[in-house]
């Protein structure tokens, strides 16, 4: 597994052990390249913006790729010309708020190195990667286009993540810039870095436990925590979510949610913080949870619903099988 320069060393369960004593907030596991979130070569824009798919990755999807493909929204505050987000993030809890192991569950270290492969289906589904010659054979190691890193963080709520996540960044973005190699080019001065503004990743069925009165002391409690998140004052992070069909929501709650969650949020905040995308017909069925069914039960047709390397290390891991358990 690809580490950061500053951790090549260190074992998956050295930095688990490093969040779970509280030594550190955030650890990055894999880095496409040292300087990440600062895209390589020249970067002229005072802002970085960074998407986030947090998810339990058990396993990872093709859904996953998709949803961690999509470009910013048209109403997203983009430099002028700029039609992608500058780095992408994936990111696990080793603390969920609702989902613990369970009996046959992949180890966090196994949702880690699946994560890993998917930054590099990543890598490879970039559409620059994709218009170099003899693109198909080249290594995805080789192609850092995506610009992603993977990370771990023991914080279960995204209002809790957003401010760990941009403390984090800050600080990151900062030391980087005061190691600055030479061919890299930043447009603020060193006393000023690059502002990471953080766009979160999410499903139909994700979206509405973020606004679940449930996971708050009380609706005041939600009220203010969800101001949190969403000012352009505070943490300004905004919010993307994909068309789903899953088995916790109808199609009928699906409408719902898309056509009432923008005028409940603007009861919070004035602006539009919250975009809804399609990522496809196949793609927006698929499920982590369907593909353990799928395991357990024995259907070959699982394999279809991940990326390849992902089909491999499962079958190599034997994972989710009955056996396994």
């Amino acid at each position: 597994m690809a580490r950061t320069d500053t951790a090549a060393n260190m074992s998956f369960g050295s930095f688990l052990q490093r969040i779970q004593k509280g030594l550190s907030t955030v650890e990055l596991i894999h880095v496409s390249h040292p300087r990440w979130p600062i895209p390589p070569g020249s970067f002229t824009s005072p802002t970085l913006h960074i998407s986030v798919l947090d998810s339990s990755f058990n396993p990872p999807t093709l859904a996953h790729l998709a949803l961690a493909t999509t470009p910013p929204p048209p109403n997203a505050s983009l430099s002028a010309g700029q039609q992608d987000f500058d780095a992408r993030l994936l990111l696990l809890s080793v603390r969920n708020a609702d989902k613990q192991l369970k009996p046959g569950d992949a180890t966090h270290e196994q949702r880690a190195e699946m994560m890993v492969l998917l930054a590099a289906e990543l890598a490879r589904s970039s559409p620059r990667a994709r218009s170099l010659p003899n693109a198909s054979s080249e290594p995805p190691a080789q192609t850092h286009d995506r610009n992603v890193a993977v990370a771990i963080i023991d914080e279960p709520t995204f209002v809790g993540k957003s401010a760990i996540l941009l403390d984090f960044l800050r600080q990151r973005i900062s030391d980087l810039q005061q190691q600055q190699p030479s061919g890299v080019v930043l447009s603020s001065p060193p006393e000023e870095p690059p502002s990471p503004k953080l766009t979160f990743l999410m499903g139909t069925d994700t979206i509405v436990r973020f606004f679940a009165p449930r996971y708050y002391a009380d609706e005041h409690a939600m009220t203010v925590a969800l101001r949190r998140f969403l000012s352009p004052d505070e943490n300004d992070s905004r919010i993307i979510c994909a068309r789903r069909v899953s088995k916790g929501l109808s199609t009928a709650e699906e409408v719902e949610v898309e056509s009432q969650l923008p005028a409940f949020v603007s009861e919070i905040l004035p602006t539009n913080r919250i975009s809804f995308v399609d990522i496809g017909e196949q793609e927006r069925t698929y499920s982590s949870s369907e593909v353990r069914e799928m395991l357990a039960s024995h259907q070959e047709t699982w394999n279809s619903m991940v990326p390849r390397s992902i089909a491999e290390y499962i079958v190599e891991h034997n994972l989710y099988s009955p056996s396994s358990s």
